[in-house]
């Protein structure tokens, strides 16, 4: 018998919606809003659901500062 190994990969989507100043991030049950402050070089998190998943963070960071470069906001 062969030993083969077999690896799951999970795509989580992620709604990606802007109001006035804010980028807001949702996936599931986990949200995030990011605003982008005149004057300021990059996004701030402004709320955001409790998690202790890091690599979740970090996506919805990434989508939240990729919709900020669509939109000319940072650099």
């Amino acid at each position: 018998m062969s030993s083969a190994r077999a690896e799951i990969t999970y795509i989580v989507s992620m709604r990606v919606e802007v109001h006035g100043r804010d980028i807001i991030v949702r996936t599931g049950a986990f949200s995030a809003v990011y605003c982008k402050p005149a004057g300021q070089p990059n996004l701030i998190l402004r709320q955001r659901t409790r998690t202790d998943d890091n690599e979740l963070l970090a996506k919805v960071w990434q989508a939240a500062n990729d919709k900020a470069r669509e939109l000319g906001w940072i650099v």
